[in-house]
Formats: C-alpha cells, structure tokens, sequence
C-alpha cells in the first residue's frame, strides 16, 4: 500500500507539472522540477560550458570535470561519461585542439570554437540560466534541500499511517492535493 500512495503522489505530481516522469538525482531532481525541465543540461549546453571553460584557459578532463562542478558550487558534477565525448564532439568540429603534457590531453579552444561561443553563446537561453544559478544564494539552497528532504521523509511516513483506513487516506489526498495547489501559486506569482 505504501508504494502505492508514493507511485500515485509521485505520478500525479509528475503529469501536473509535466516532467516526463524521469528520475534524477540529489539537486539535479529539484532544480529540474523547479524549472519545468526534465535535464539540468539540455542536448548541447554542456558544450558551451566547456568551451567557455576552455575559453579562459587549456585544461584537461578532469580540470574541466572539477571546473564544472565548482562553477555549480558542488550541485552539479558531470561525469566523466559526459564529458569526455562531447570533448570529442568538440574536437571533431574543429573547435578544440588538443596537446598530449605526459599522459594527459590537454584540451585548448580554437579560433572555431572562439566563433562558435561568440555567435551562439549569449543567445542561448541556457546562458541566462546559468547566470540566475549563478546568483542564487547557495547556502539558502542547502537549507531549503536539506528542509525539503525533511518534509518528504516525513510526508512518506504520514501516507504510510494513513494507508491504514480508507477516510485517512482521503485526507492525506487532500492535504497533498492543498499542499501542491500552494506550491504551484508560488510558481504563478514570479
């Protein structure tokens, strides 16, 4: 019963707000659902932050993978999985070269990439969402995690009390139903 009240509240939720039913982890999840998308990173953003990294100096993978992860201050860390074939994108379209220091490549952007940031670049929409991340306050955003994960935890265990009859259960709707009507007028009013 218990996984079925979570799969109904986590669907209803899901279809409302349009999300497409995946699944994400840690903040990857939040900051998807509060922004009506279902990926932190859609096809092709994640090459402009490499090459913007790229931009400022030549780097190799694992700079680039730790340079990710500090500009999105521990939130976001791309894996090597992610990265290292969109770096081969890069440098199959010309817009990265690479350079061999030991065992490492080292990955610098060239005048291609330079172009391609500069036409591209400030017009992408993932831009000025990464300058509104970038000025979000992190440690509220620690917080309100750390405070939403509170809730649901204690939101699963009222639903598993609740399943125990059926007028409990219907209140426990209500109140998800009340709490997510809320949420949404928070979203209405920006």
């Amino acid at each position: 019963m218990f996984n079925r009240l979570f799969h109904n509240q986590r669907f209803a939720m899901m279809q409302q707000e349009g999300s497409g039913g995946r699944d994400f982890d840690g903040f990857e999840r939040m900051f998807s659902a509060m922004n009506g998308r279902d990926r932190f990173f859609k096809k092709g953003n994640l090459q402009f932050s490499i090459l913007k990294l790229l931009e400022a100096e030549p780097q190799h993978g694992y700079q680039i993978i730790k340079g990710l992860e500090a500009r999105f201050k521990g939130f976001y860390s791309p894996s090597p999985g992610s990265v290292y074939p969109i770096l081969q994108m890069l440098e199959d379209r010309g817009f990265v070269s690479v350079s061999k220091e030991g065992k490492k490549k080292i990955y610098t952007v060239t005048k291609e990439g330079s172009q391609f940031l500069k036409e591209n670049g400030s017009n992408d929409a993932f831009t000025k969402r990464m300058e509104q991340f970038e000025n979000m306050d992190m440690d509220k955003m620690q917080e309100s995690r750390d405070k939403l994960q509170a809730l649901f935890k204690s939101f699963m265990l009222a639903g598993q009390s609740a399943m125990q009859d059926e007028q409990t259960y219907e209140a426990f709707q209500q109140l998800i139903k009340e709490t997510n009507d809320k949420l949404l007028q928070f979203r209405k009013e920006k």
